[in-house]
């Protein structure tokens, strides 16, 4: 059972869903309206445990967030 993104049409509320059938009806949580667009979600994975960035290529595998050197996002800062 994936989660997808979505933006009402309507009001223009971001929001995931757990969607359980394809012909399950999508309501926007904020205005109750079913206009609602899926949008693709983007993920990161990689081989051992690396990363890879928007362009293909691979990070190194050290940091945890990908956005600097440092071993951990407590580290940089970026939670």
């Amino acid at each position: 059972m994936p989660i997808y993104e979505f933006k009402c049409q309507d009001c223009g509320r971001d929001f995931e869903e757990l969607v359980i059938s394809r012909s399950e009806k999508i309501i926007c949580p904020a205005c109750g309206q079913a206009n609602c667009e899926k949008h693709l979600s983007s993920f990161r994975c990689g081989p051992s445990g690396g990363s890879l960035d928007l362009a293909g290529g691979s990070s190194s595998s050290s940091s945890s967030c990908g956005s600097c050197t440092a071993s951990s996002c407590a580290g940089c800062g970026s939670v």
